[in-house]
């Protein structure tokens, strides 16, 4: 089923559900954020936690100033203002909630289509910038280094990589092919666009 959607409408429904992780709240969220979890766990097990793993510091950080740094009751009353807080360890763990959904739904998207895919439809996406004189091919080449150094990274890691110390990932060369949108596909991106639309404006 997935595969048979055009690069760009899983772009387009991507987005859709990042936007959908960060409008949720309350049950909503903690819902939404379960699903996407155990649907990383079963589908994407490796990537999710490696991109766990590399985002772990963020995550530590993002408890520690919301659970330390937000005003209200205080959790542990011995401590008083520098202690943690109830407000704070639920805006931690919403947030956090939030970190996570996100990690995992990049863990899916990466799991489930190719590099040179995603380009593709990111080139689909940015085609009518092209008319402005916008560099669509210059961005897709781009990023397709930038993805297959995340998947390769090279020798002496990302420090020779800014040195410019480092080669062209080993691999094939780096082509895209370009689809042309459904009716379908077209109908479908024009339906997440009109739901974001309306999500936002809520």
């Amino acid at each position: 089923m997935l595969n048979s959607l055009h690069p760009a409408t899983r772009l387009v429904g991507w987005i859709a559900l990042i936007v959908c992780v960060q409008l949720a709240r309350g049950p909503l969220l903690w819902g939404f954020g379960l699903v996407v979890v155990a649907s990383g766990f079963l589908f994407a097990r490796q990537r999710s936690l490696r991109l766990v793993r590399r985002a772990r510091f963020l995550l530590a950080v993002l408890v520690t100033l919301f659970t330390f740094f937000t005003p209200g009751e205080a959790l542990i009353s011995v401590l008083g203002q520098a202690g943690p807080t109830h407000e704070g360890l639920a805006l931690a763990a919403s947030h956090g909630v939030r970190l996570l959904s996100v990690l995992f739904l990049v863990a899916l998207l990466l799991e489930t289509t190719d590099e040179r895919t995603l380009v593709s439809g990111l080139m689909t996406l940015a085609a009518p910038l092209g008319v402005f004189g916008f560099p669509v091919e210059r961005l897709a080449l781009r990023l397709l280094l930038v993805m297959a150094y995340v998947e390769r990274p090279p020798e002496g890691g990302w420090k020779a990589l800014l040195e410019g110390q480092t080669d062209l990932p080993p691999g094939p060369g780096l082509r895209v092919r370009q689809q042309p949108l459904a009716v379908s596909d077209r109908l479908l991106i024009g339906a997440l666009l009109a739901v974001l639309a309306w999500g936002a404006v809520r």
